[in-house]
């Protein structure tokens, strides 16, 4: 072990932080490698001393939220992979104020809870809150940087700041914070009251839009829809579904999922990515470009 490891590890607090755990059991696609370190933050403080550890010893490290977007290679990550687990609510007046490691599940159980409208279209997308907002999560032509007023980040120079909805610049599947390097702490949000019998149903009507989504081990969509065409249906055009690298597939249900039959690897995930891309480029002239975040070596 390295001197820096035992460092992190001394600072961090050693029941704390776990050595070459596996990340296929921090991911919703149940696939990827060890990463060297592994360290579960319950709070924003945590997260910030966490990350400022590593930023100060020039350790390489990744901000993990639910893992449901995320391809782990297969032999893992070198570096502190940091779970935000922060997950509170704070209620200001007509202002709601959530961290970022918040599950949507509960985003929308809280929704439900309090009477708080607009965010019902969420439900059943497996991500963290911070995940949503670093890539503008949504659906049938909604995303959650609509309803964001304000969003706290941690910055590169280790100071913490509100930025503005406008200042996020969100667009479809896209923010700031995919190339920003800032990290999503909590976020704000401003949303109308409704009746909760409403929010029920309408949670019941997205439940069901999204009931042919494959059920086996992903990271939802691969690609971005290229507007203003599906990613999906051109990947069905090509003929490519239900299409397999060894225990990986092509979705039979949706063309734009990737599933897991049963412990399949990285390796084959990106054979498959390969394929469905090469495919587009000849019978479209498309560039696909990816929705899912790869890591690893």
């Amino acid at each position: 072990m390295t001197q820096m490891i035992q460092k992190i590890i001394s600072s961090l607090g050693k029941g704390r932080v776990a050595l070459n755990e596996p990340m296929a059991k921090h991911t919703t696609f149940k696939i990827g490698g060890p990463a060297d370190l592994f360290y579960s933050a319950r709070t924003q403080e945590e997260l910030i001393k966490a990350v400022k550890l590593a930023r100060e010893n020039n350790f390489p490290y990744f901000i993990l939220g639910n893992g449901s977007n995320l391809l782990v290679k297969d032999k893992g990550y070198r570096g502190l992979v940091i779970k935000y687990q922060a997950a509170k609510v704070f209620k200001e007046k007509e202002k709601i104020i959530v961290e970022a490691g918040m599950l949507l599940s509960q985003l929308i159980k809280e929704s439900v809870k309090n009477g708080w409208g607009g965010l019902e279209f969420l439900a059943g997308i497996p991500g963290s809150l911070g995940g949503a907002i670093r890539g503008n999560a949504g659906a049938w032509q909604k995303s959650i940087g609509d309803l964001v007023s304000r969003v706290k980040v941690l910055d590169k120079n280790g100071k913490t700041l509100w930025l503005n909805k406008n200042d996020c610049r969100f667009s479809y599947r896209q923010s700031r914070f995919k190339i920003s390097g800032e990290i999503i702490l909590a976020a704000e949000f401003c949303l109308p009251k409704k009746e909760k019998k409403e929010i029920l149903k309408l949670i019941e009507e997205y439940t069901l839009k999204r009931s042919n989504q494959p059920k086996e081990p992903s990271a939802g969509c691969v690609f971005i829809n290229p507007k203003p065409f599906s990613a999906g249906e051109m990947i069905e055009d090509c003929g490519l579904k239900g299409k397999k690298s060894r225990q990986a597939q092509i979705a039979k249900s949706h063309a734009n999922f990737i599933i897991n039959l049963n412990q399949a690897k990285a390796k084959d995930v990106l054979t498959l990515m390969d394929q469905i891309k090469e495919k587009v480029k000849t019978k479209f002239g498309v560039d696909l470009k990816e929705e899912i975040v790869i890591l690893g070596e």
